[in-house]
């Protein structure tokens, strides 16, 4: 079993061709810009709608394990709630959802195959994203020897942030590393993200040095962290030192903050406004001075 978040199909981005994007749960960063709050663990998670719901306390009432109550705004308790959706069946108005569920490897892997000729067509794939995939390595590498047997273009997104022995045991079935370069300054990453910088070098730089044509370096641009000139250049400058296939510039959106909402969290970047891919072009000439393919987007 393997818990996931979400399974795309017909993904155009995060890899080449025509993709089907694989969201597992749990992650042990906690970027306060994440699209993807809900998978930061592993259990599935109640997401509620203020602007459906409308008090009727139906959840609350037909709660098994008095997980939710009111008080006097909308609270849910993951530790007693049993996710048996009784309060997602009985809101009248669909205020309620869960994100996230544990599915048996055949399962996920019985969806990828539905589209195999499209992969095949478009020289697409599988992209494997989180949260962070390598938090459940165990179920991660048993899901990836089974892609593998059908012959599938494998690509991962990953945060780099465990251990380097986890990269040695998934690299020969993986045939893409997107990963991230998040910050060049080990006290602002770890003040941030919370990441373990030295952790996280390590990984990249190994991944640059054993297998630079199968890794794309990505780096989610964001105002008041690592949007500056400085910053960026210093990042490009230790990127170019490898020959990688290229190094993707991700223009910070604000286009998952209504999961922030869902979960009741406080979105710190409220008052930034999204960047547009042309504040980033000067970046594209300077990566090309230092021999480096930067790309605007993922």
């Amino acid at each position: 079993m393997i818990n996931v978040s979400n399974i795309e199909r017909f993904a155009t981005h995060d890899g080449p061709g025509i993709r089907t994007t694989i969201f597992l749960k749990g992650c042990s960063l906690h970027c306060p810009w994440c699209a993807n709050p809900e998978t930061w663990v592993e259990y599935p998670v109640l997401m509620h709608d203020t602007k459906k719901c409308v008090r009727c306390f139906a959840c609350q009432k037909n709660c098994p394990n008095m997980a939710i109550h009111f008080d006097p705004e909308f609270k849910w308790n993951p530790q007693t709630c049993q996710h048996c959706n009784t309060c997602v069946e009985n809101c009248p108005l669909e205020a309620l959802e869960f994100s996230g569920k544990s599915m048996e490897i055949e399962e996920i892997v019985k969806i990828v195959l539905k589209d195999i000729d499209y992969y095949k067509n478009s020289q697409g794939g599988v992209t494997i994203s989180g949260g962070e995939a390598f938090v459940q390595f165990d179920a991660l590498m048993e899901l990836l020897k089974t892609l593998k047997k059908h012959d599938l273009h494998v690509a991962i997104e990953t945060t780099g942030n465990y251990s380097n022995e986890r990269i040695k045991r998934a690299l020969p079935y993986i045939d893409l590393w997107l990963i991230d370069f998040k910050h060049i300054d080990k006290e602002m990453l770890q003040k941030v993200t919370g990441g373990d910088y030295d952790q996280i070098m390590e990984n990249i730089t190994y991944l640059m040095n054993t297998c630079p044509d199968q890794v794309i370096i990505r780096t989610p641009v964001i105002p008041k962290f690592n949007a500056d000139q400085k910053t960026l250049c210093a990042m490009i400058e230790y990127v170019s030192k490898y020959p990688v296939k290229e190094m993707d510039l991700l223009p910070y959106h604000s286009l998952g903050k209504s999961k922030w909402d869902k979960m009741h969290k406080k979105y710190m970047y409220s008052d930034l406004k999204m960047m547009d891919k042309s504040e980033l072009l000067d970046y594209v000439e300077i990566g090309k001075k230092h021999g480096l393919k930067i790309k605007l987007g993922g």
